[in-house]
């Protein structure tokens, strides 16, 4: 039975609320049947990062994983939304060097690096950032590593008409149970292919990839990638990060996957209803109020105890500082009944 329910990230000032998001949520259990839901389930969202382990699948049906003997810190890169440290790049830098490719093959573009920390290192540095820098490198040095795999052409390997962006749209419909005609496209931030499709699909894929319940053939990819993700939880994000934080703080249980514009995807391998996932949209875009909207959920679904919410106090305890350090307002989850 799904509990509908309304969710709203609240900013205040004072005493008053100052600004509002609206968030549509959908949770699935252990048999895909939805168990809260705010918002339509079936309401269409970009993915955005959030499917990058589906993108990874790629690695394993290629062979690529196996020929160029690919560790759980390059999986788990390859997955990842990086945060542009120098031990992130260098990951990057090792995927291309073990495929025979160069920095010049990615089609992603550079920016600055993520990680606030990271970014005020390589200022200092006096370097400028560089495609590797760029939180998507490791996808896209993993799907050169596909290509390569495969025999097919580098050129152009990240849009919708080369064979290994095909392949993925194919991964992607197996995985979410969406028929791939309907699966909308368009580009995203890096330039490589993005993917449309209703909020449950985003729910079902992480319960499925949770639960070690990725349906034929992709079982064995699914599993290495877990292991690779909860093994080495930092080159999926970074240190302090929301992502690797969820995934270190619960020992490995939940996998966790931020995506652009407001996106997460979260699994779980056991909760209260067996393996389950999530998939939350915050309507405006807004990243602000993320780490308290997926920590509410959380709480509010038992999929973390009180021990674990404790421990990811800084991502949900959002206090609002003036420029003279005043504490004036703050990030707060309402998880409401209509009605």
């Amino acid at each position: 039975m799904t509990v509908k329910c309304q969710v709203t990230v609240e900013t205040t000032r004072g005493d008053h609320v100052e600004s509002r998001s609206r968030v549509w949520v959908v949770a699935v259990d252990a048999e895909g049947r939805e168990i809260l839901g705010a918002g339509v389930s079936e309401q269409p969202v970009f993915w955005r990062s959030s499917a990058k382990f589906v993108q990874a699948l790629s690695l394993f049906t290629s062979g690529a994983a196996e020929r160029f003997g690919f560790t759980d810190t390059e999986l788990a890169l390859a997955c990842g939304s990086h945060a542009g440290g120098p031990e992130h790049v260098a990951v990057a830098a090792r995927m291309l060097e073990r495929i025979g490719a160069t920095v010049d093959d990615l089609h992603c573009g550079p920016h600055t690096p993520l990680g606030s920390g990271e970014a005020r290192a390589l200022q200092a540095s006096g370097q400028a950032p560089t495609k590797l820098h760029n939180n998507c490198s490791g996808k896209h040095a993993g799907m050169l590593a596909a290509c390569r795999a495969r025999g097919w052409p580098l050129a152009r390997y990240n849009r919708i008409d080369h064979p290994l962006q095909q392949e993925i749209l194919g991964h992607l419909g197996t995985v979410a149970s969406i028929p791939r005609e309907q699966i909308q496209t368009a580009v995203d931030g890096c330039g490589a292919v993005v993917f449309r499709t209703p909020l449950v699909g985003l729910a079902r894929s992480f319960r499925r990839w949770a639960g070690g319940e990725l349906p034929a053939p992709y079982q064995a990819a699914g599993e290495r990638l877990r292991t690779a993700v909860t093994t080495a939880p930092e080159m999926v994000a970074g240190a302090g990060q929301l992502c690797t934080e969820l995934m270190r703080k619960t020992g490995g249980r939940l996998l966790a996957k931020i995506g652009a514009e407001g996106v997460y995807g979260l699994g779980t391998s056991r909760g209260p209803h067996g393996a389950a996932g999530l998939a939350l949209k915050i309507e405006d875009g807004s990243h602000r109020g993320m780490g308290p909207t997926v920590l509410a959920l959380l709480r509010h679904l038992g999929w973390i105890d009180e021990a674990e919410h404790e421990a990811l106090r800084e991502h949900w305890h959002s206090p609002l500082y003036n420029h003279q350090r005043e504490h004036v307002g703050d990030i707060r989850v309402r998880i409401d009944a209509p009605g």
